[in-house]
């Protein structure tokens, strides 16, 4: 089966398309939670980079890049860097999904919200700050809720980042999904906050005819990495907030089922210096417990596109089953993870490469 990819460069604040260009050598990846990454590299040897508006339309901070494979948006970020190598006579990109933009946005002014729905405080955050002159780039913000009423206070002073402060209140125990889509609509690209309680994505239901199964190696699975990383396993966490000294906020989560297992006692510290709010930390800390108490698994996974489950049939946050039996996994393993991770090579000189990246469920 043919695959046609395209690569549109626009105006970050007017969405205005400014130009197609062939790039080459390209990698992008969607997560969970926070930005993917773009990179590639057009060569302008033999390219009229004026007929093109090479120049134009890649400019760091102001142009966003949107993928579009067989014409549907899997892809859309802000371009970051551009570095041109003259020995190669290559432009070289990197841009990060939409989300990165909100990492250069602060909270300038006081925002209380007391018992408020936390889904409502994050569009809260988005809503204001593309309230700013000049600072709306165009991100759809839906207005669904979670039932989980939480109180947080923002102050002007902090100057925090409106996306560490949404990323915070997803964090904590009880916390949410969130993501940008990026997608056609009556001819026209469009950016849409996803914001999933307590989960984006479909969980995995073994009725479910068309429940996404993996297998290796007699299936749809090329190879695979599995780490296990007991250097960063934690069962006992110190949250550490603002102040100093005896003033400091602390707040301390365990998993008392790891020493009922037999684990030692394995302790780390978590900083959220601005964090002011004794509540938030001991949910941030609870979370991070809940996390790193057994010793995380991130699994890669090479998958071909076109083999069933098609690349475009799963999406980030879905879960996935995952059957091993192999030198590893003798007798077998069998388990339902969640997929966090896509990292897609469009493979201008080979087949496409899909990674897909798996963790633990928290069902």
């Amino acid at each position: 089966m043919t695959t046609t990819y395209r690569y549109l460069f626009a105006d970050l604040l007017t969405n205005d398309i400014l130009g197609e260009l062939p790039l080459t050598g390209v990698s992008f990846n969607q997560q969970l939670n926070q930005a993917g990454t773009l990179t590639g590299h057009l060569l302008l040897s033999g390219l009229s980079g004026f007929e093109f508006n090479v120049d134009a339309s890649t400019i760091p901070g102001k142009c966003a890049i949107y993928v579009d494979r067989n014409a549907e948006i899997v892809w859309g970020g802000i371009i970051w860097n551009r570095e041109y190598n003259s020995a190669e006579q290559k432009l070289n990109l990197i841009a990060r999904e939409f989300e990165s933009y909100f990492e250069r946005r602060r909270i300038t002014a006081d925002a209380v919200f007391t018992n408020v729905d936390q889904l409502t405080i994050a569009q809260s955050l988005f809503n204001t700050a593309q309230a700013a002159s000049f600072g709306n780039i165009g991100v759809i913000v839906p207005s669904n809720t979670s039932g989980v009423l939480v109180s947080r206070t923002y102050y002007g002073y902090e100057l925090k980042q409106v996306y560490a402060a949404v990323q915070d209140l997803s964090r904590q125990e009880d916390g949410f999904d969130f993501l940008i889509n990026c997608s056609y609509s009556s001819g026209n690209i469009i950016k849409t906050l996803e914001l999933g309680y307590p989960r984006i994505g479909t969980v995995y239901d073994v009725n479910d005819p068309f429940a996404i199964v993996f297998n290796f190696p007699a299936g749809n699975v090329v190879e695979y990495v599995y780490p296990e990383d007991g250097s960063i396993a934690a069962n006992t966490i110190y949250g550490l907030g603002a102040g100093s000294n005896e003033g400091k906020l602390l707040a301390t989560a365990s998993d008392a089922t790891k020493y009922a297992d037999g684990w030692a006692l394995l302790e780390d510290q978590a900083n959220y210096s601005d964090v002011t709010s004794s509540n938030l930390l001991t949910e941030l800390t609870q979370g991070q417990v809940n996390a790193l108490s057994y010793p995380p698994t991130t699994i890669k996974m090479v998958v071909p596109a076109f083999v069933d489950p098609v690349y475009g049939s799963y999406n980030i946050g879905d879960d996935a089953r995952l059957i091993i039996t192999d030198s590893r996994f003798p007798t077998g393993l069998d388990e339902v993870y969640r997929i966090v991770g896509l990292n897609i090579q469009p493979g201008e000189d080979g087949p496409e490469r899909v990674t897909i990246t798996l963790t633990q469920t928290s069902n």
